[in-house]
Formats: structure tokens, sequence, C-alpha cells
């Protein structure tokens, strides 16, 4: 079917209002249009590609990028299922594309395993969103094994996934920096030290991992805190 001059206009109006709104409304962005994977989940017949919508139901998710939003310094203790790293990388890819000039690093232990995040979660979310006509083409390079570690959108914003160091950052300037599993890199600490005058002079730093043990970054920071099991984060936000 083909759509008249004034059809078209009034089409073309309200994709613009919707993209301001999600300009300024990350969650409304991620429940309207975002479309998640997860390849450990059992194939049937309702669902044969294991992709799925975005979780709007999970309240501390929510509240979580309310605290990115918000926040210089962000501590993420997560596990399995609660779909953190699906959260940053939305995160990111939000921030990217409604902001410009963006320097946005997601940083694991190894370049590869950062590349997949890149790849495999923010990649995929931009070129899968629900509504097509909001879909972006930005530029990409690989990683030596395949995976796109560099995207870069049309308004020069970008997210580059490297490998933890803290000598990687001080090559940099960065907008975000996100250490994924922070527990269990030996460079969390050089990553922490180089991004703080970052910090400083207006970037954020996020770090997420599910539990090492006693000894890390973000165990530090509980037991500096007294949080020493969930019971006391109970206390603590009481």
């Amino acid at each position: 079917m083909l759509l008249d001059r004034e059809e078209t206009a009034a089409l073309l109006a309200y994709k613009e209002e919707l993209d301001y709104e999600y300009s300024r409304n990350p969650w409304k962005f991620f429940c309207q249009q975002i479309i998640t994977k997860d390849e450990s989940a059992e194939i049937t017949e309702a669902n044969t590609d294991r992709m799925y919508g975005w979780p709007k139901e999970w309240k501390y998710l929510r509240e979580t990028l309310t605290v990115l939003q918000n926040e210089p310094l962000v501590a993420i203790p997560k596990s399995r299922r609660m779909m953190v790293s699906w959260l940053l990388s939305a995160f990111y890819v939000w921030d990217a594309r409604y902001h410009a000039n963006g320097a946005l690093f997601y940083m694991s232990e190894t370049e590869q395993k950062a590349a997949f995040a890149v790849d495999k979660r923010c990649y995929f979310i931009e070129r899968n969103l629900r509504d097509p006509v909001f879909r972006k083409d930005p530029t990409t390079s690989k990683t030596k094994t395949g995976l796109i570690g560099h995207i870069t959108y049309d308004n020069e914003s970008y997210i580059w996934a490297l490998a933890s160091g803290g000598d990687v950052l001080r090559q940099y300037t960065a907008t975000r920096i996100f250490l994924d599993e922070s527990e269990f890199q030996d460079e969390a600490p050089a990553v922490v030290r180089a991004a703080l005058p970052m910090v400083e002079n207006g970037a954020q730093l996020i770090l997420a991992s599910s539990s090492g043990g006693p000894i890390g970054i973000m165990a530090e920071l509980a037991d500096s805190m007294g949080i020493k099991s969930w019971k006391d984060v109970k206390r603590l936000v009481a």
C-alpha cells in the first residue's frame, strides 16, 4: 500500500516524536524496542529463536538504570540470569544513539570476552529493534577473532571492546567505562586507578561482577561499608 504525502509526513512526525521521547526515557526505549536473546533457553514451539522482549516487570533493572543515569561511580553485584550485562549493553546502545561524541568502553578480562558483549549484545540490540524504522546502521570493525569489537554511530559516539588494563585506559579519554566481571580480573585495581582521574573530570566508572570470594574490588567496597551478606544490604536500604 502506497501512502500519500500527508500520511507519510504524519508517520515521520510520529517517529520523530517517539524518538525524542526515547532520548529522554531509556526505560521506555528498552521496553518498547529492545529484543534480548537467551542462548541457553530451551527451544519451544512458541519460541524457536530464543528471542524475548525486554523484561519490564523486573523492578530492580529499572532501579539500577536510574542509578546508572545519576551516579558517576557504580558497583553492581550480580549473578547469572539477572541480565545485568544486557542492561549495561542496552544502556550503552541508548547512550551512543542519543548523545553525540561519547566514548563508551566495555572492558573485560580479554578483548575476546569484551567483544562478545559488544557484538552479541550491543550490536544485536541495535540491529534487532522491534520497529525497523528505528534501526541504525553504525560503522563496525572486527577483532582478529571475527567478533565486532567497535561500533561507531553517525553522531561520532562509539562503543569499544577493550581488554582490561590500566595502561590501556591511559591512552584514551572515556565518557563511560564498564568493567565486567571485575572480581575475576587481576588488572581491575589498575583500571580503577586509571579511571578515577577521568571520573573527577566527568566520566563514569561502572563495575559489575558475580562473586569471586572475599577478595576483589567490589568485595573490598562492600567490606568498607559493613556489607557481609545480602541481609546487610537489606538493612542499609531499609
